[in-house]
């Protein structure tokens, strides 16, 4: 099969773009031809792609660049970015057909991004287009107007109007382009659910294919240790809709276990959502803020946390779940959470969406067998990750996808 890819560079260092990374590598190793089109130079492909039999690079780089003085503030990088992304993939998109017109692809892949860009226009010229977003702006747009009640204290009134302003745009051309793809395919169910209902695509154009979670990085260690005091981690960007006002009450909800459990709070804001002002309200006793932290050093906290927390209102997927079950560490996450979707219970614990109580029950279940029950559940959690989240299983479902939207075009 061969494909035409479109999407955010790929890297090393984690989130989407390492997803990119891990399908692109299984998908060749599967026998796909792919040129991946890019925005960028030579010196941006990451050293684990190239050399690749059957994986080529088009590079149309963009001319963005940090510390300019269009990005010296984060609202200026998100506004900038979002600009130069667009008319970056306008030409990609002109290059697709070009190099389709030469030798034909059977299908456009589009990873991690919504909007179809400058393909909406050629699609009379290209093949099949399928799209795998890794969120939508209806549901990062539906949350940020939820949380406004305590977000005004956070964030400048000028940023929330433009973000608003901003996601309503992609909101819209979302919902006018992703109709038109031969195939949407949401990274799980929950999120399939919410691009059917948001922007009205027929169940027959929808599918699921999940994120794979490098099982090599995220491994198991044996003899399994516990911190002491037990921890509890959050990973997440400090961000709307992630659930950081529920880590804060946590905090004080678990007041009388101090000295015995601490929360470790990781990560930081985004160009356009920063909620670090919040964790001024975590109990100093009980929960500690770290900032963001090295890929290997979270890896290790991952294998020493007693669980990792996901309380996010909205998540389309959440790697932090797959990446701590890979360790061998349980989680706690909201129902709204895609990756907890087919997950053995006695490894995920699920709650209702926003419901404090259930949160804190949860977490102190979790608790009460930390100890007892440590290498079994971290057993049991490590053949999850395998069964549900193993790179080359993930891009043999999503090959399959593709030569389904081929055949149908």
């Amino acid at each position: 099969m061969r494909i035409a890819w479109l999407g955010p560079t790929p890297t090393e260092d984690g989130g989407a773009p390492y997803v990119g990374t891990q399908l692109l590598r299984e998908l060749a190793r599967a026998g796909a031809e792919i040129d991946c089109f890019l925005d960028v130079g030579p010196d941006q492909v990451p050293r684990a792609l190239q050399g690749i039999e059957g994986l080529r690079f088009v590079l149309r780089p963009t001319k963005w660049r940090w510390g300019r003085w269009y990005n010296r503030v984060p609202m200026m990088a998100f506004l900038s970015g979002y600009m130069f992304r667009l008319r970056a993939q306008w030409g990609l998109a002109r290059s697709i057909a070009e190099h389709h017109a030469r030798e034909p692809y059977d299908v456009v892949y589009q990873f991690s991004q919504s909007e179809l860009g400058g393909l909406r226009g050629l699609r009379d010229v290209l093949p099949p287009i399928v799209v795998h977003p890794s969120t939508h702006a209806a549901g990062e747009l539906r949350w940020h107007r939820r949380e406004a009640h305590f977000a005004r204290a956070l964030e400048p009134p000028l940023r929330r109007a433009l973000v608003a302003a901003v996601l309503a745009l992609r909101a819209a051309i979302q919902r006018r382009d992703l109709p038109q793809a031969a195939r949407v395919l949401g990274v799980s169910r929950r999120f399939s659910e919410h691009l059917a209902t948001d922007y009205r695509i027929s169940p027959e154009r929808l599918g699921v294919v999940v994120n794979p979670i490098d099982l090599d990085r995220f491994e198991l260690a044996r003899p399994r240790r516990t911190q002491r005091p037990l921890q509890l981690l959050y990973v997440s960007r400090i961000a709307v809709r992630k659930g950081v006002e529920m880590v804060v009450d946590l905090s004080h909800r678990l007041a009388d276990l101090e000295g015995q459990v601490e929360i470790v709070v990781i990560g930081g804001r985004t160009t356009w959502s920063d909620y670090t002002g919040l964790l001024a309200g975590l109990h100093p006793g009980v929960a500690s803020y770290l900032g963001g932290v090295e890929p290997e050093r979270l890896t290790e906290m991952y294998r020493e946390a007693a669980a990792v927390l996901q309380p996010s209102r909205y998540e389309p997927f959440a790697l932090t779940v797959g990446e701590a079950l890979a360790c061998g560490t349980p989680v706690v996450a909201s129902d709204e959470v895609g990756a907890v979707d087919g997950l053995d219970p006695r490894v995920c614990t699920v709650f209702a969406n926003g419901d404090a109580d259930a949160f804190e029950h949860a977490v102190r279940d979790v608790l009460a067998i930390a100890d007892e029950r440590r290498d079994e559940l971290a057993g049991i959690a490590r053949a999850e990750a395998e069964r549900l989240f193993a790179p080359p299983a993930v891009a043999a479902t999503l090959l399959a996808e593709l030569e389904l939207a081929g055949a149908r075009g």
